[in-house]
């Protein structure tokens, strides 16, 4: 999927999804506070996450047919990879 992409759509996608996500982490910023990783490190987790999950699944051989599945997909990766790395930080907070 983003290996069809031409360099200037590439590109839009890369500046949108960033602008989202840094919406998106402004709000997860203000619930979590010092469990997160700030406005900026959340939308940074979010947007390697996002394009990453989709790069994944492309290597392992999933197509997505649709935009929707390819955004749903890279959504729940995103989170996942955010839900995970809060976990762990706060593992290691509880921990240490």
């Amino acid at each position: 999927m983003l290996m069809k992409l031409d360099t200037s759509w590439l590109i839009f996608a890369l500046v949108a999804v960033t602008m989202i996500a840094y919406i998106l982490s402004l709000g997860l910023d203000a619930a979590m506070k010092d469990d997160g990783f700030g406005a900026v490190g959340n939308a940074v987790i979010i947007t390697a996450a996002f394009f990453g999950t989709i790069h994944l699944a492309n290597q392992r051989g999933i197509r997505f047919s649709s935009l929707t599945e390819g955004a749903t997909a890279g959504l729940g990766g995103a989170f996942a990879a955010l839900l995970v790395l809060v976990v762990v930080k706060a593992v290691l907070r509880r921990l240490s």
